[in-house]
């Protein structure tokens, strides 16, 4: 398993897979929001050292912010802790 699969598991992401369509990690906030990563064509999962493609979505879908290119696990990192934080912050 690839150093990087271990860290979505770690961080309560899984696989999210729509037959035919794509994959990818998913990460699932209590407000229903959620976040997902792919490679940078944006229809499979990404390569253990990214490059990585992500979105956050509200829980109605709409699209709350988009990243076309994250250059590593470190950018990605930031971007996620930055999409926790918000989130967070509209849940109080």
């Amino acid at each position: 398993m690839p150093a990087t699969s271990r860290w979505f598991l770690r961080l309560g992401f899984e696989v999210w897979h729509v037959p035919g369509i794509s994959r990818a990690w998913r990460y699932d906030f209590a407000d229903g929001s959620f976040v997902l990563v792919t490679d940078l064509g944006g229809y499979d999962l990404p390569e253990p050292g990214g490059p990585y493609s992500a979105m956050s979505l509200s829980a109605a879908n709409e699209l709350v912010d988009y990243q076309e290119w994250l250059r590593d696990t470190k950018d990605l990192f930031h971007w996620f802790s930055r999409m926790s934080r918000l989130c967070a912050r509209r849940a109080q």
